[in-house]
């Protein structure tokens, strides 16, 4: 039998970690004292499970404590994170919560708009990207505020709470968008679906000259005037370029 290697074993030590019945007959287990094992075992789940806890506070505070209990078991169990870090294991957890239907109806989309708070927290802002001082001229580089996640949502996930947790979907998408100012204060803004499909636009693309994403709109929406378009589309950039939403960038 092939010697196995020192990766394969990081891996391997990993995994019995989550699952140590699954390794009992592993040789190379006999190198490692059971008591320090058991050790790493518990300040890895211990470690995981704060930060989900953290995380997901409006999740945890709606889940019986058992069942969050559990549902975070299943989910070390099963993980593979490939990020060391806070919000790679949120990530992983939303991913987990889509794929596995065992709490709420809206808890998955409520993890991820939890999760987008965090997420923004930590994306950077390039120094080319500017707050507008004044209206923005057809020729400026514009692009979105690249902290920003821009969310469609079945559930009303900015109204849940333990006073109100909703029983089926709602008739339209709710679109939300989570993103960090230049003093690093997490906003969030609910819009309707031009404003969705305008951002979900300039999301795509790194930067764009605003007459020429005016000029791409009724092409995307064709029943729509085209004068009428174009000015309201404007006028909505305009307005959340004073919010912070959408920059100019500087050559």
């Amino acid at each position: 039998m092939s010697k196995i290697t020192f990766k394969e074993i990081q891996n391997r030590f990993v995994e019995q970690l989550k699952a140590p019945e699954k390794f009992v007959d592993e040789p190379w287990l006999d190198e490692i004292e059971a008591r320090r094992l058991a050790v790493y075992q518990r300040l890895l789940r211990n470690n995981i499970f704060r930060f989900i806890d953290s995380a997901f506070p409006v999740l945890k505070k709606l889940t019986a404590e058992k069942q969050w209990a559990e549902t975070k078991e299943r989910f070390f169990r099963t993980f593979s994170s490939q990020s060391p870090y806070f919000t790679g294991i949120a990530a992983s957890f939303v991913e987990y919560l889509q794929s596995h239907e065992e709490l709420f109806i809206f808890a998955a989309e409520l993890a991820h708009y939890e999760w987008a708070e965090l997420a923004v927290e930590q994306k950077p802002w390039p120094e080319n990207y500017i707050r507008p001082e004044e209206a923005l001229e057809r020729d400026s580089l514009i692009a979105l505020n690249p902290t920003a996640i821009v969310s469609s949502y079945q559930y009303p996930v900015d109204e849940i709470s333990t006073e109100f947790q909703p029983q089926e979907p709602l008739a339209e998408p709710r679109f939300l968008i989570v993103f960090r100012d230049n003093n690093d204060k997490v906003r969030f803004i609910r819009i309707n679906a031009m404003t969705f499909l305008l951002l979900t636009e300039l999301q795509n693309r790194d930067s764009i000259q605003l007459n020429s994403l005016l000029e791409l709109l009724p092409e995307l929406l064709p029943q729509w005037p085209r004068e009428q378009l174009q000015q309201g589309a404007e006028q909505t950039l305009n307005r959340l370029a004073g919010q912070q939403l959408i920059l100019k960038v500087k050559n």
